[in-house]
């Protein structure tokens, strides 16, 4: 009886997490890492870099199943990469799963691709928004928030209620699947007010509702039971952290993130590239 775990005794298994980094860029490592630390303390994490290795773990039906499948570049929304996408999505739809994207996608995401990519994943309002910072404020009754149950919402050491944050926004989520929207009468602290909030408001005040509504963190359906959340954050802020460990399954109030630090070596320089139709390093 010994491959029997007795709970009684130690915790219960942690979750699987699998990171989908198809366009891996050491440089990009350090930023990446700001949430991939406390992952590891919490769940057991397996990393992918090719494009082969993906389709065969994910056609492992007799596999223990992943919780999460973080994407933290923008592979997988390119056109040509859109029948391994799909692959993702018949995973989710299958095991109830979460695909998160975050690190670089929104850094490096093209619109019409964005757009594109959230049509096959059955959210074809969900369009690419503003990119700029904003002071964001927790929607408490938006799903994966409201009925969470591997995180209590109201822990202060857990999730943010409002934080600062340079993000891509989404638009066109429905209420109910905005994690974070731009509030109008906060600014940044430099400043500027949050412009998207601005468009939202109506007579009565704050209105989720009107059409220009940004959110910087989504998390929708797919299927009856998969899920996709975005979390546009671009520099992997640590509230933001706590967000993406979140959407994982996993309970942020356990985490402990270090404030980030760039490497002394520099990030890598990009050019975009007409040909290949992408960012490419120098």
């Amino acid at each position: 009886m010994a491959n029997i775990i007795d709970l009684d005794a130690e915790e219960a298994p942690k979750p699987r997490i699998l990171v989908i980094s198809l366009e891996y860029l050491e440089s990009f490592d350090d930023i990446v890492s700001q949430f991939l630390t406390p992952m590891l303390e919490l769940a057991i994490v397996q990393r992918v870099k090719k494009a082969a290795t993906l389709t065969r773990l994910l056609s492992k039906e007799d596999a223990e199943p992943y919780s999460a499948l973080v994407l933290t570049d923008a592979a997988l929304t390119l056109p040509e990469n859109l029948p391994l996408w799909e692959q993702v999505l018949a995973y989710l739809r299958r095991t109830g799963a979460t695909a998160v994207l975050t690190g670089q996608v929104a850094n490096f995401a093209i619109p019409d691709d964005l757009d594109e990519f959230f049509r096959v994943s059955g959210l074809p309002d969900w369009k690419g928004g503003m990119y700029q910072r904003n002071i964001v404020v927790m929607n408490e009754k938006a799903d994966g928030i409201r009925d969470a149950t591997h995180f209590d919402y109201r822990n202060k050491n857990g999730l943010k209620t409002m934080y600062s944050v340079k993000s891509l926004c989404l638009s066109g989520v429905r209420t109910e699947h905005r994690w974070y929207v731009p509030d109008a009468n906060l600014d940044d602290g430099g400043g500027i007010l949050n412009l998207p909030g601005m468009l939202a408001r109506g007579p009565e005040g704050r209105d989720p509702e009107r059409v220009h509504l940004q959110t910087a963190v989504a998390y929708g359906p797919v299927g009856e039971k998969g899920r996709i959340g975005w979390v546009g954050d671009v520099n992997s802020e640590e509230p933001s952290c706590k967000v993406i460990l979140a959407m994982c399954g996993l309970d942020p109030a356990k985490a402990s993130i270090e404030p980030y630090q760039s490497s002394t070596s520099g990030s890598a320089a990009m050019r975009w590239d007409a040909g290949q139709g992408r960012f490419v390093k120098v």
